[in-house]
């Protein structure tokens, strides 16, 4: 989860640090594109679409 790239409204942010309690991530403190460090709520981030052209089975 960290270092990934996910969606928030539609635009790329950065996961940089992940905590919450019992293992399963609450709060994030994402980057976005310009620039800005936010702490915000894991829920609602969505994962980027596979761009790679590859279909599973």
């Amino acid at each position: 989860m960290t270092g990934r790239t996910y969606l928030e409204r539609g635009e790329p942010v950065v996961v940089l640090i992940a905590w919450g309690p019992g293992g399963g991530p609450r709060n994030v403190l994402i980057q976005r594109a310009d620039g800005t460090r936010v702490v915000r709520p894991f829920r609602g981030l969505r994962r980027v679409p596979d761009t790679t052209g590859s279909e599973t089975p």
